[in-house]
């Protein structure tokens, strides 16, 4: 071939006697090809120092850009830090890997927890990841009519997949109850992005982030079941970390000393609450029964915490395999585990 033609999928074709349309399988549809004939193609575009059809121009002729975006609601950073959505990460990228697929991140925050305000990345669909769902961005991605699957929570007309987490928080519930616990403290993200701070558990909890909603009011209701004063139970919303657990823990059982088990949306928040009981001579959990959620690594000082454990690698793959066979409304349901921990 002549050093100084530039090399492209149709001179491939052309000097391998086979159609265009084959060359382009070896990198696009890989599965409708022999190994050997892959293999051949694929060694002759190498020795031409051909790496493969460029995706820019694919993605405008065809409207297809071999891309994904994932949207979570925080900066950049926390997924990197977040034991929880590194694993869910994980899954997403194995999968990505595994369909020849690009991935792009794309936080609802920057490093200044400033909101970003526009999607301007061409992708062929939208993972949600347990965002809050009235958000401008996720109304923008609902809106451009390509495939989109969420996490941990449901929309009308889109796939989906989780555990069942009602059963979990009422499971999480009925074991503090049996363990004779009366008065009840939850930690939690916040219900919309502006909420904070203390208020009775008696109050109907209403807002846009439906895991939180899901978690809390499954606590609520169990606890009503049981005949439970919901004023004597308080909810603490929060931002997302174990400091703030910390803070949440500290407030709550200064406000109402006579509480005696907190239920923690996540283990980052239960870690939190522990290491202040711990540093503060609060004994865990001869005094206050702390729960989380998740079963990830965390610091809590020791004391291994009673939690519910969920695959979360399992919800990133299975996220992805929904998405790119564009199945709509189906909401796939992963198993989870109930572990009781030294913390209750």
């Amino acid at each position: 071939m002549n050093s100084n033609k530039k090399v492209t999928t149709k001179s491939i074709a052309s000097a391998l006697g086979i159609s265009h349309t084959t060359v382009s399988n070896a990198w696009n549809n890989p599965d409708k090809l022999s190994d050997e004939l892959r293999k051949q193609i694929l060694e002759y575009a190498a020795s031409c120092g051909f790496q493969g059809p460029d995706r820019l121009g694919r993605a405008l002729r065809t409207g297809k850009s071999d891309t994904i975006g994932v949207i979570f609601n925080d900066s950049m950073s926390y997924v990197f830090i977040d034991n929880h959505d590194l694993s869910l990460m994980k899954g997403i990228a194995t999968q990505c890997e595994n369909h020849d697929v690009n991935l792009v991140l794309i936080p609802l925050k920057n490093s200044q927890n400033v909101k970003v305000k526009r999607l301007n990345t061409l992708v062929d669909g939208y993972i949600l990841n347990a965002t809050h769902n009235s958000d401008e961005v996720i109304q923008q991605a609902l809106a451009k009519n390509i495939p989109v699957v969420t996490i941990d929570f449901s929309l009308p007309d889109y796939s989906s997949v989780s555990i069942n987490n009602k059963k979990a928080m009422s499971e999480i519930c009925e074991y503090l109850l049996k363990k004779g616990h009366r008065k009840f403290g939850i930690i939690s993200f916040p219900s919309t992005k502006s909420a904070a701070g203390l208020r009775s558990l008696e109050q109907a909890i209403t807002g846009d982030n439906n895991l939180m909603l899901t978690r809390v009011n499954a606590c609520r209701e169990t606890l009503a079941a049981h005949a439970i004063n919901l004023s004597d139970c308080w909810l603490y919303e929060t931002l997302h970390d174990e400091t703030h657990g910390a803070q949440a823990a500290q407030i709550l059982l200064n406000e109402h000393p006579d509480m005696s088990a907190i239920i923690c949306l996540s283990d980052r928040f239960a870690a939190g609450a522990v290491n202040y009981c711990v540093e503060n001579n609060i004994s865990v959990p001869q005094q206050v029964a702390i729960t989380g959620f998740d079963d990830i690594p965390v610091n809590s000082s020791g004391i291994r915490l009673t939690t519910i454990s969920q695959h979360a690698e399992d919800k990133g793959k299975t996220a992805v395999k929904l998405l790119l066979e564009e199945n709509n409304k189906i909401h796939y349901e992963l198993d989870y585990q109930f572990i009781e921990g030294e913390s209750t």
